[in-house]
C-alpha cells in the first residue's frame, strides 16, 4: 500500500451503443471485497472491506453509460475494471445508457491498486443489471479477464483471516490460489478454513452461484451440511475428523460442490493427506517473513551488529531452523544462507572480536555471507522452471 492518495474522482467513460440498451433492475449493490494491508516484518493484515456500486440516472437517458471509482486509482484496476466491463457486455449482449455508476471503497482515503478487486466489480454491475441481490454473507477476491476466467493474486490466506473477523460466512477465492490454503492448514491447522467456508473458483459464473443471495440446491445443502461439520468442530476439536461419519459428511458435500475447499482440505486432514510441505510460493514467503529482520540487514551493507538486537537474532534463526523441514527443499539453500548470515552475526555481537585485524576479518566473513543471500536470490530468478511454478501460484 502507498500513502493516502486525496484526488477528484477517476472517470471512466464508456461510449457503447444506446440502442436498445438495457434498463438497469437495482440502483445500488453492495458486497465485501478482501484487501491486504502490508505490515512490518513482511507479513499482511487482510481485511473484507465493503464496497457500494450505486447508479444515479443522468438528465440524458441515451448519455452513454458512465462507470467511475470515487476516488483515484492505479493503473492496473483500472485495467481490470476494463476487462469486467468487456465482459458483462458479451454476457448480456446488451448494456445501460443513461446512468452514472459509482464504485466505492469503504475505505476512500487509502490508495488503490491491483487487479484483486476485479471479480467484486463484476459482481456489483452485474448485479445493478440483473437485480439480483448479493449475499450480505459473502466475501470474495480475484481478477478477472475479459473472457470471465478468474486469475490468482496476492494475500489470500491474510484475506481469508480478514474475511472471518468481518463475520464473512463463505468466502470464494482464485482456483489457482488453493494451495496457498493449505499452506495456511500445514502452518495453523485446520481451523482458521473450517471457521469460514471457502469455495475455490474458475470463472464469473461460477463465482455467481456463490455470490448471490439465490443459490442452486446443490450449492446450499453443501453449505447446510458444512455448517454440521463447523459446529462438530467447534464442539470437539479437529479431532472429530478422524470420525467415519463426519469423513463422509465431507465427501457428500464435495459432491455436491466440487469446489468447496473447506471440505476438501478438512478431508485431507482426516485422511492424512495434507501436504507435508509448503508450496514454493508459500516457502518463500514463510523464509522471508521469518527472516526479515536479516535480509534488511544483509541488504543494508552496513555493520549489522549494529542494526539487529541479539533477542531478535535468536528468535529469526530459530524460527528458519524450526520451519526448514516445512520448506519446500527447493528453497533450503536460501534459507540456510539467511541462517549463516545470523549465526555470523549472533557470533559477533556475542564475542566481539579484539584488535581490527580481527574485527576486519570477521566482518568480511559477514559481509561475504551476505552476498551469498543475494546470490541465492538471484538463483532462484534466473531458475525458468522455478519461476514458471511462481507466476502459476
Amino acid at each position: 500500500m502507498k500513502g493516502l492518495i486525496l484526488s477528484l474522482a477517476f472517470l471512466v467513460v464508456w461510449p457503447l451503443s444506446i440502442a436498445n440498451a438495457l434498463e438497469l433492475k437495482a440502483k445500488q449493490s453492495t458486497l465485501k471485497g478482501l484487501l491486504v494491508q502490508p505490515l512490518s516484518g513482511g507479513n499482511f493484515a487482510g481485511k473484507a472491506s465493503q464496497m457500494n456500486a450505486t447508479a444515479t440516472p443522468l438528465e440524458d437517458r441515451n448519455h452513454p453509460l458512465k462507470i467511475r471509482f470515487n476516488q483515484r486509482v492505479g493503473k492496473n484496476m483500472d485495467s481490470a475494471l476494463k476487462e469486467v466491463t468487456k465482459y458483462l457486455r458479451v454476457k448480456h449482449n446488451d448494456w445501460p445508457s443513461g446512468y452514472d455508476i459509482e464504485i466505492a471503497f469503504e475505505d476512500r482515503f487509502t490508495s488503490k491498486d491491483g487487479p484483486s478487486a476485479a471479480i467484486c466489480c463484476a459482481l456489483l454491475l452485474d448485479s445493478l443489471v440483473t437485480g439480483q441481490k448479493i449475499d450480505p454473507l459473502f466475501a470474495v477476491t480475484g481478477d478477472m479477464n475479459a473472457d470471465g476466467s478468474i486469475q490468482p493474486v496476492g494475500g489470500v490466506p491474510a484475506k481469508v483471516r480478514g474475511a472471518f473477523s468481518k463475520n464473512c460466512k463463505y468466502v470464494a477465492i482464485p482456483a489457482k490460489n488453493a494451495r496457498s490454503l493449505s499452506d495456511l492448514v500445514l502452518l495453523n491447522g485446520i481451523n482458521t478454513v473450517s471457521r469460514i467456508q471457502v469455495f475455490t473458483i474458475n470463472d464469473f459464473d461460477e463465482t455467481a452461484k456463490i455470490a448471490f443471495i439465490e443459490k442452486s440446491d446443490a450449492v446450499k445443502k453443501s453449505i447446510e451440511e458444512f455448517q454440521k461439520v463447523q459446529s462438530a468442530i467447534f464442539r470437539h476439536k479437529s479431532g472429530v475428523l478422524k470420525n467415519v461419519k463426519v469423513q463422509n459428511k465431507l465427501r457428500e458435500i464435495i459432491e455436491l460442490a466440487p469446489n468447496h475447499l473447506s471440505a476438501k482440505l478438512a478431508l485431507q486432514v482426516a485422511t492424512g493427506k495434507t501436504p507435508r510441505t509448503l508450496s514454493l510460493q508459500g516457502s518463500l514467503e514463510k523464509t522471508e517473513n521469518s527472516a526479515s529482520i536479516l535480509i534488511q540487514a544483509a541488504r543494508s551493507g552496513s555493520d549489522p551488529s549494529d542494526s539487529l538486537g541479539t533477542d531478535d537474532l535468536a528468535q529469526a534463526i530459530s524460527e528458519l531452523k524450526r520451519m526448514r523441514l516445512k520448506l519446500d527443499k527447493r528453497v533450503w539453500s536460501y534459507a540456510d544462507s539467511i541462517q549463516d548470515f545470523g549465526k555470523l552475526v549472533r557470533e559477533f555481537k556475542a564475542s566481539p572480536p579484539r584488535g581490527n585485524t580481527s574485527k576486519r576479518k570477521k566482518l568480511n566473513e559477514i559481509q561475504t555471507a551476505a552476498e551469498k543471500i543475494e546470490k541465492e536470490v538471484i538463483r532462484i530468478r534466473n531458475n525458468k522452471e522455478l519461476m514458471e511454478e511462481l507466476i502459476q501460484d
